[in-house]
């Protein structure tokens, strides 16, 4: 992640990983959330990163912050996603 996490392919990962961890398809989450299933894949795709209103409701509907949805820092996230979500900083990254 060589822009630290924060392009739109990074927070889809993200979000994808989120859904999985709690056990949701596009839809569930969709709902969750408040957005429609269409843009949620357009986030879950890179085509678009959800806005900060958007952002705000995933945190307050799951308890993943801001700086992880956004920058990937999984300092702030509680114990039960910090346990549960994959540390994806590395992700992409070539062995040297």
């Amino acid at each position: 992640m060589a822009d630290g996490g924060r392009s739109n392919k990074d927070i889809a990962m993200r979000l994808a990983a989120l859904m999985s961890v709690l056990d949701e398809n596009q839809s569930q989450f969709a709902m969750r959330i408040g957005v429609s299933q269409p843009a949620l894949n357009n986030y879950l795709k890179g085509i678009r990163r959800p806005d900060i209103d958007v952002a705000i409701r995933i945190q307050m509907k799951t308890g993943a912050t801001l700086d992880w949805i956004y920058l990937g820092d999984r300092s702030g996230l509680p114990a039960r996603l910090l346990e549960a979500l994959p540390d994806l900083s590395d992700h992409g990254k070539k062995a040297i």
